[in-house]
């Protein structure tokens, strides 16, 4: 897509010299469809915009350059806001059948630029070179646009090139962050916060109450240089699941080596006699549904272990204000979605136990394991979605009700889970039943990770050191002294 006029405004053209055109050459072209005697065309006439000298109706207005889907999209929440669009487009027509419903106002390029000091370009980044750089001169002109995906965030923001390009006017980065299709439809239900930079605080002033207007909430981000950072955050790709993500993988890839070792190779190895494949008949389903429970166990106690640690530290250093060690500190920042995964894989476990069962009916051959592991899976992945279309709860409690379910509930579920372990093979449980000389059952590890666990905290219970550590979270130090860096409040 190219922001030239064709044959009516030859200023738009790509090359340089052309965009730095005569301005009076532009302004005959713009009026190119006048007649000799003065009167406007029929379609002129139509598209004959409401004429305003007043600064106030003309701040009213917003420019779009381009009527793709984030035109369409802005210009809806600004309908809803009282605001007029206003689209200028290189094919008019074609864009009044796109914007019909919306109530902008479709015109060309250049008469569009003269109803509004605030331009919103939504063209692609590789059309930039073809603006109309006099025509937006002392202009704040809005970059909506995002970098393609494997280019370094090192180099250039695409807000800054498009500077470079239009030196005389004030470029801002806002907007690319939002969904088109939750703009368009009034129902978004993730972040409302639109980051905005720019090298003029007036420019960010302008489009932050812009934003308000629309429902949003701007995050003034300061200098332009900054649209680096904002322009890598459509393309992150889950960056506060990274520790959970790769603690779950590590968990599940270990106990499922260590169950394919434990029920069927170890076996093997110590009955010297002719391999037995009949034991691996059941290992898609039996294997992989321990180790989901072995694992979704590791995951509940890896979500609690943390804030043990993080309170002996604090009742070692007698401050809340020192900073705890930066991997800690990545550990209690994870523990909400390592909460998250051990409930995942959990319910995935229990949805196997439950198939387990019924295929104790059924012939044990790998395919029918196999048939029941993805239905197990699928339950899973379908609760997953249902959860996640439910609006946030936590933004409905107070930070004290919140706290308590999530602290008491919590260390409840572990002493629940330790109590499952140990009666899930009671009668083996205290058995020394040694596999390959070392391996003993995977549910006499989990128990003694369960019990390990709750006795670090028990010492924690205690009124005296439970009095003491509280004190210290409201911000009293061993031996005086100001707060220093903030740590992560353990739960």
């Amino acid at each position: 897509m190219e922001l030239t006029e064709g044959h009516t405004n030859p200023a738009y053209e790509t090359h340089d010299d052309k965009l730095h055109g005569d301005k009076a050459h532009d302004e005959t072209n713009l009026h190119h469809h006048t007649s000799s005697n003065g009167r406007k065309s029929d379609d002129d006439d139509k598209d004959e915009l409401p004429k305003d000298s007043g600064d106030k109706m003309k701040s009213k207005k917003v420019v779009f350059l381009g009527s793709g889907d984030m035109t369409l999209a802005l210009s809806v929440a600004m309908s809803r806001a009282c605001l007029q669009p206003v689209v200028g487009s290189r094919h008019p027509e074609r864009a009044k059948v796109r914007l019909k419903d919306i109530g902008a106002i479709v015109t060309t390029v250049n008469e569009a630029l003269s109803h509004s000091d605030i331009v919103i370009l939504a063209i692609p980044a590789d059309h930039h070179h073809s603006l109309p750089r006099q025509e937006l001169k002392n202009k704040i002109v809005v970059d909506i646009s995002n970098r393609a995906p494997g280019t370094s965030s090192r180099d250039q923001s695409l807000a800054e090139k498009l500077q470079e390009i239009l030196p005389e006017s004030h470029v801002v980065k806002a907007f690319n962050t939002i969904s088109a299709y939750a703009l368009q439809h009034g129902n978004i239900q993730g972040s409302r916060e639109v980051p905005i930079c720019s090298n003029d605080e007036r420019a960010r002033g302008r489009v932050s109450e812009l934003t308000r207007d629309l429902g949003l909430t701007p995050v003034d981000r300061g200098a332009l240089r900054n649209a680096r950072e904002v322009e890598d955050i459509p393309l992150s790709f889950f960056p506060e699941w990274k520790v959970a993500g790769v603690m779950t993988l590590v968990f599940f890839v270990f106990w499922y080596i260590f169950m394919l070792f434990r029920n069927q190779i170890c076996p093997n190895l110590d009955s010297g006699t002719e391999w037995n494949w009949e034991l691996f008949q059941t290992f898609p389903l039996m294997n992989t549904q321990f180790a989901m429970a072995y694992t979704a166990t590791c995951l509940l106690l890896f979500t609690y272990i943390p804030g043990t640690m993080a309170a002996y530290l604090q009742l070692y250093r007698g401050t809340k204000y020192s900073h705890f060690p930066n991997w800690l500190d990545k550990w209690l920042k994870s523990r909400k979605q390592t909460g998250l995964l051990a409930l995942l894989i959990g319910t995935t476990h229990g949805c196997s136990a439950i198939f387990t069962q019924i295929a104790w009916t059924v012939r044990e051959e790998w395919d029918h394991q196999l048939h029941f592991m993805f239905a197990a899976l699928l339950t899973a992945s379908l609760a997953v979605l249902g959860i996640t279309s439910l609006p946030s709860v936590s933004a409905r409690l107070t930070w004290r009700e919140f706290s308590i379910l999530q602290r008491y509930l919590g260390w409840f579920s572990v002493f629940c889970v330790t109590v499952h372990a140990i009666f899930s093979d009671f009668k083996h449980l205290y058995k020394p039943e040694f596999v390959c000389i070392f391996l003993p059952l995977g549910t006499q590890v989990i128990v003694a990770m369960c019990l390990l666990t709750i006795l670090a905290k028990l010492p924690l219970l205690l009124p005296c050191v439970d009095s003491h550590l509280d004190k210290i979270r409201r911000g009293y130090e061993r031996g005086g002294g100001g707060g220093g860096g903030k740590g992560v409040s353990p739960a």
